[in-house]
């Protein structure tokens, strides 16, 4: 019941306009009960008061996540325009978005929430008017920055940490699912078959991290050849879902680069697949990752190939890098052992064209 005390005291300090410590409430409520619909619902709506828009959507989907039924039946009908979107039904998430916005036009949630729903049926004029409509109304509003510079070739260095956060937050649930059986993914064993067929006297790697783990996909191609594995990613959510495989001896919740420079570990292998595809400017973690190699440390990673040289980034929001960009970024810290061109995922009816390089500490 402790929960319950702590969500009741966030209500009453945010009827009295203190929605930091309504915050905190709520906050000590989900500790005690993370599947806590209604403190989840609270949380959000605090953070959307103040104008903390990404923290307030990560909330609000988490409520539409837990208890379906109670966000479709809420008088906040942001929760029914998040239900819609994840179960596919845009058109009835537009409608909804469309007369909130007659009744709160400068919220820029709203128009950042109708634009990605314009951008997922491919109506990208629509998508970046309202893009820029959240802008006009809050221009620090990274998220829809982010899909604004992907929708009009503006290439960017990396999305901000919030849209990546929201992105892997939201799909957590459904990855490996969506990965594997729709999109064809492979890329966790393909990379365990090159690992064995570099050395096939090797057995195991002392100390191992799995950059970006996601859900646990490569963590469990990379167990039984590993004496030590550790997980990175900035979604807790994912980490969550990782966590139940048990498969990782240290899972941790950061941006990677944050993380690698302030620790003292040392690692024998690195792994990094799909998770360039959301970086642009890769010098800094190839700086990085190389400051915490052991002697003759494998890096082996995934790109999106593109044949111009540097990146981009495209209109799907992800980035693309050419071969020579790699090598170049590369040149100081690592030599290349092995390439392989390979199918990253299927897109519509065709595949996204790929690369996995390995790299060894030079």
């Amino acid at each position: 019941m402790k929960h319950k005390i702590y969500n009741i005291r966030g209500t009453k300090y945010a009827k009295l306009g203190q929605l930091d410590t309504a915050i905190s409430c709520y906050e000590k409520a989900l500790s005690i009960k993370p599947d806590y619909a209604e403190a989840h619902y609270n949380l959000g709506f605090s953070h959307h008061r103040l104008g903390q828009l990404d923290a307030a959507v990560r909330s609000y989907k988490k409520v539409v996540a837990i208890k379906p039924d109670y966000a479709k039946a809420h008088n906040n009908k942001i929760l029914s325009v998040i239900y819609f979107f994840t179960s596919g039904q845009i058109p009835d998430a537009i409608d909804t978005l469309e007369a909130l916005i007659k009744d709160n036009p400068n919220d820029a949630l709203l128009f950042n929430m109708i634009g990605g729903c314009y951008a997922s049926l491919g109506q990208l004029d629509m998508a970046v008017k309202n893009y820029e409509q959240a802008l006009a109304i809050k221009p620090d509003y990274s998220v829809p920055q982010h899909m604004f510079n992907a929708l009009t070739g503006n290439t960017s260095t990396e999305p901000p940490n919030e849209y990546v956060k929201n992105l892997f937050d939201d799909y957590a649930e459904r990855f490996d699912d969506s990965l594997i059986k729709q999109l064809g993914y492979k890329l966790p064993f393909l990379m365990k078959e090159l690992i064995l067929k570099l050395d096939p006297t090797r057995k195991t790697f002392g100390r191992v991290i799995d950059l970006g783990c996601g859900t646990g996909l490569t963590g469990k191609e990379l167990r039984d050849i590993a004496d030590n594995l550790t997980g990175i990613d900035i979604s807790s959510n994912m980490v969550a879902k990782t966590r139940e495989l048990d498969v990782y001896d240290h899972l941790i919740v950061g941006d990677i680069v944050d993380v690698l420079s302030s620790s003292k570990e040392k690692y024998d292998l690195f792994i990094a697949l799909d998770l360039f595809i959301y970086i642009g400017e890769l010098t800094k973690i190839f700086k990085t990752v190389r400051q915490c190699c052991n002697k003759n440390a494998l890096f082996i990673f995934s790109i999106e190939t593109q044949e111009e040289g540097g990146y981009s980034l495209l209109r799907s929001a992800r980035y693309a890098h050419s071969d020579d960009y790699i090598l170049k970024t590369a040149f100081d810290a690592f030599k290349v052992i092995d390439t392989q061109e390979v199918n990253l995922r299927k897109e519509r009816e065709g595949w996204i064209d790929g690369k996995i390089f390995i790299l060894q500490a030079s």
